[in-house]
């Protein structure tokens, strides 16, 4: 039978030959077609009905699936009197009705097989699509999934490769894997499609305009490799052939600096209409946001986002690249903390680690680790003070155990219920608020407090790790991410479709709309999360807080 608990993961079009698949299809076939929800029971029962033909629920699906139900995002969409309108799949296609143009990848009759390397049944079919839910109670939450489209090769492009200009940009704070995504894209572009001019823009989106101290702009050529008996590297051409074990970004980056009518200039100036850009949050509200503006001007230019960002606090998404690799770092600077807490009599190691305002890196390092007392994170608010507070639960730990280590996240310190750290808020030029600094005020305020109260010597040792973990090198479960995004990205772009993000859904790819990934609330840590209660129970700390009756005199401002 089929486990309900698994619906959520992929519905796709193309799978008429399997009984399940026949069996999924002719269920949504008939939701949408408004007949009785009742073959859900003889669903989910593994058995299937027999008055519904998969084949005809398919029709009924690709053509029942709004805009905006979907998340597409192609071309023919960019257009406002289709919005929001119902339209037939076969329309949202264009490279599908070019039978002069197959992809070049795909393995096509009467040609050769050593030049191309894709079956066709490799590719992804019409109208298939993947979910936002990993699992449904009703069938009434599996009718109101949204659907994003699925990413991959398709079998025609919407695009001439001999006509295509590509740039990539990185934007934002640096990241483990940046350059394994600048390479691949390269490659793709390249070996996969074709494409021969690609640019590098460097130092993030003020790069399309900015002019360097020689009088010469920010755009670079990106090759694959040099050619053969060739030693010295052309001016203003990288090879991204050996990058991809680098870390940070060989085309440098920064935040801020986004203007939509001097970044089109640029745009325009150097007839690109392929942009790739490597960003977080802040870079797909700029890509959002460069998209009306092309819109308005009726330019057709090609945005495609790759989401990035070692805290893994973009919304939709299972994991951003650089994730992984953070948390691998943050371990090892754990285990010192641990080494240096238990070197001494009451022993305290505190290690900070990114995470402004989503602790998923705290909390998955300090569950790899194992030898965490404390883990603080900035989406569960704490007291420092009082009989239930912070410093009392570590004096106690302290007589029991003799040593404590302590996780904390880069904003913990706002979710400090007693203490304010500062009147001020800054901010950084990306407009994001810049934390204050939860380990400084630890390693002054926690010696002091168990002096003054339980008349006890603590050794305080503070580690920040925090830049080790974004310039690191990739390891090699990002490395395979960044690879995979970059070929998904390419195949988007090629095959038409623009104003999207591509990204992993519920273990699956996915192309989700910028209006949509800018729009969505963050993804933080959840108290239900069952990570969270992992750690919880790992830890087992309490959650700082005091009684109602705990009225501290006045906030402590440091």
């Amino acid at each position: 039978g089929i486990n309900a608990e698994y619906m959520g993961i992929l519905f796709s079009i193309g799978m008429e030959s399997q009984s399940t698949g026949n069996m999924i299809l002719a269920a949504f076939g008939a939701l949408f077609a408004g007949t009785s929800l009742s073959i859900f029971s003889s669903l989910f029962k593994g058995k299937k009905s027999e008055e519904n033909n998969g084949n005809e629920a398919r029709v009924v699906l690709e053509r029942r699936l709004s805009i905006e139900r979907r998340g597409s995002m192609h071309k023919d969409e960019m257009d406002a009197d289709n919005e929001n309108r119902v339209l037939d799949v076969d329309t949202m296609w264009k490279g599908e009705e070019n039978e002069e143009m197959p992809n070049p990848m795909v393995i096509q009759e009467g040609k050769p097989k050593s030049e191309r390397f894709l079956p066709k049944e490799s590719c992804i079919p019409k109208g298939a699509f993947t979910v936002n839910n990993r699992q449904y109670t009703s069938e009434q939450q599996l009718l109101n999934a949204k659907r994003y489209k699925k990413a991959g090769p398709k079998t025609h492009l919407y695009y001439d490769p001999n006509k295509v200009k590509a740039a990539i940009v990185t934007c934002g704070g640096i990241c483990p894997g940046e350059n394994v995504v600048i390479r691949e894209l390269v490659m793709m572009l390249w070996y996969g499609y074709g494409v021969r001019v690609i640019y590098g823009v460097r130092y993030g989106y003020e790069g399309f305009y900015k002019i360097l101290e020689d009088n010469k702009d920010c755009f670079v050529k990106l090759v694959p490799d040099l050619l053969p008996n060739v030693r010295d590297v052309p001016k203003g051409t990288i090879p991204v052939v050996n990058i991809h074990n680098l870390g940070g970004t060989i085309l440098g980056s920064s935040r801020g600096g986004f203007n939509d009518e001097k970044i089109a200039n640029g745009i325009i100036k150097h007839e690109i209409n392929h942009i790739y850009a490597i960003g977080g949050d802040g870079t797909h509200r700029g890509l959002l946001q460069l998209s009306k503006y092309f819109k308005s001007k009726k330019i057709e230019i090609t945005l495609i986002g790759i989401p990035k960002t070692i805290d893994n606090d973009m919304p939709l998404l299972d994991k951003t690249f650089g994730f992984d690799t953070a948390v691998e770092v943050a371990m090892w600077a754990i285990q010192c903390a641990d080494v240096e807490a238990n070197s001494a009599e009451y022993g305290v190691g505190l290690v900070k680690v990114m995470g402004r305002q989503a602790g998923h890196i705290a909390m998955h390092a300090s569950l790899a680790n194992r030898d965490v007392n404390i883990c603080l994170l900035p989406e569960f608010p704490f007291d420092i003070y009082g009989p239930k507070g912070l410093m009392e639960y570590i004096m106690k730990r302290l007589k029991e155990r003799q040593h404590c280590v302590i996780v904390a996240a880069e904003g913990a310190a706002d979710g400090m219920r007693d203490v304010k750290l500062s009147q001020e808020v800054r901010k950084d030029p990306s407009g994001n608020i810049i934390p204050e600094d939860i380990g400084l005020f630890l390693k002054k305020e926690l010696p002091l407090y168990a002096k003054k109260n339980h008349q006890m010597d603590v050794t305080f040792k503070y580690i920040d790790p925090s830049y080790m973990l974004r310039a690191a090198a990739p390891n090699s479960s990002d490395k395979y991410l960044c690879a995979m995004l970059a070929e998904y990205a390419v195949h988007a772009a090629m095959a038409g479709y623009t104003n999207c993000t591509v990204g992993i859904m519920r273990a699956y790819s996915a192309l989700i709309p910028f209006d949509q990934i800018t729009q969505e609330s963050a993804n933080l840590v959840k108290y239900d999360d069952r990570n969270w209660q992992r750690l919880l129970q790992s830890t087992g700390q309490p959650p700082f807080l005091n009684d109602e009756s705990y009225k501290p005199l006045s906030l402590i401002h440091i």
